[in-house]
């Protein structure tokens, strides 16, 4: 189980299939600084739905950052069973749930 943790915006990049080539099962991905804007991005937003239903990938948020590029999640048509928005504290708890983590 590995904790992909994305910091970079979807848009201009292919950072994120990079990303979904690397989820195997029960992994999870983290959205962080710019990657939240993930969650604005049509195509990623599909992808992460799909990886979800397909290998059980779990996609978290950073509120702070969520709040910060005045991003609603509801509003960008995410999905709220999907990706669930956490503290800072929930965050490190996150990193210690997981056998590894990769910084993308």
């Amino acid at each position: 189980m590995t904790l992909h943790i994305v910091s970079t915006s979807p848009f201009g990049t292919t950072l994120f299939e990079g990303v979904f080539q690397r989820c195997s099962k029960n992994d999870g991905i983290m959205l962080i600084q710019d990657g939240v804007y993930a969650l604005n991005h049509v195509e990623v937003y599909r992808q992460l739905k799909e990886l979800n239903l397909s290998l059980g990938i779990a996609c978290f948020a950073l509120e702070d950052d969520v709040v910060a590029r005045a991003n609603q999640v509801k509003s960008a048509g995410a999905d709220s069973e999907l990706i669930r928005c956490i503290s800072m504290e929930d965050f490190v708890v996150l990193t210690l749930d997981y056998k590894a983590t990769i910084s993308w």
